[in-house]
């Protein structure tokens, strides 16, 4: 594929944070090594494997190890098959060099009451559940809460190991609510990295003002591609939101899934789209590769 020069200048060492390969337990477009392949092809500077059921560091360091010239980056989403909120967990990714700890997604408390019963249209991961359910394992939604207003144990430990590994800390599927409520706390315990997982997305939605209360914070806010191309959100609203909160944001992808572009292409879909809504080229490289190089390189 025939590239300009804007676009290959944004793409050159850029980094997706957000990115869905194989092997999973959900269908997948590409696998670990092909993305990687590409990746370097493309010009880019790597990506980050997530899986929302299994830790990624130990795949990661293997793609590494087969595919020179390319970051490829692991981390931990706590989920149930990880044991939910589980410091054990975390630590043991952390020695294994994963960057980045997402807190629950599709076992959060906040994703979990969207989808309590079998719909045609309910996610893959909703299907897993049930099936999960039929076989009498534990699928019950995980709490960051202890009581109203005061987290966990656990999360304060969590967030202890990632501050001491200056790892990030991603919101996963938190709600707004307990998102900035997070924030706060992992601040006070010294968590250097945090990123807002799509705060575009339905579930995960953050205002506008809490968006740029966050920025204004330091706190980085990640722009899923997936998101917008979904229709989950329109772009008008996506691009203002990245105009209102300028330099803290990430753009990602969040692709991998069987019936969407490969992440690569969606990652410069994503750019063609900004530079059409007249972003600055730096501010581009600022969100495709100068800000995710600091959470993860």
């Amino acid at each position: 594929m025939s590239l300009s020069g804007d676009i290959k200048d944004c793409l050159n060492g850029a980094i997706d944070l957000h990115v869905h390969t194989l092997p999973d337990v959900m269908p997948r477009i590409i696998d670990d090594i092909k993305m990687a392949k590409i990746v370097k092809d493309m010009g880019m500077g790597g990506f980050v494997i997530k899986s929302h059921y299994l830790p990624t560091a130990e795949r990661a360091k293997i793609v590494t190890s087969i595919i020179d010239n390319v970051k490829v980056i692991g981390g931990i989403v706590l989920n149930s098959s990880v044991g939910g909120i589980n410091p054990t967990a975390v630590e043991i990714s952390a020695r294994s060099n994963a960057r980045i700890v997402w807190m629950p997604t599709v076992d959060s408390e906040n994703e979990f009451s969207r989808w309590r019963s079998p719909e045609e249209n309910a996610p893959y991961w909703a299907q897993i559940r049930q099936e999960l359910r039929a076989k009498g394992l534990s699928t019950n939604p995980i709490s960051i809460w202890q009581r109203e207003g005061k987290l966990k144990e656990e999360v304060y430990k969590v967030l202890d190991i990632i501050a001491e590994y200056d790892l990030v800390l991603a919101t996963g599927h938190l709600s707004p609510e307990e998102g900035i409520k997070l924030i706060e706390e992992a601040r006070k315990r010294k968590v250097r990295k945090i990123l807002v997982t799509h705060p575009d997305f339905p579930s995960t939605k953050y205002s506008l003002q809490q968006q740029r209360n966050l920025a204004s914070m330091g706190i980085y806010l990640e722009r899923c591609f997936s998101t917008a191309y979904t229709g989950k959100v329109s772009w008008e609203e996506m691009m203002k939101a990245i105009k209102e909160t300028g330099e803290m944001n990430i753009i990602s992808t969040d692709l991998g899934q069987i019936n969407s572009p490969l992440p690569t292409e969606g990652f410069r879909m994503f750019i063609e789209k900004l530079i059409k809504h007249n972003f600055p080229l730096k501010l581009i490289q600022r969100m495709a590769i100068d800000n995710p190089s600091k959470l993860v390189l």
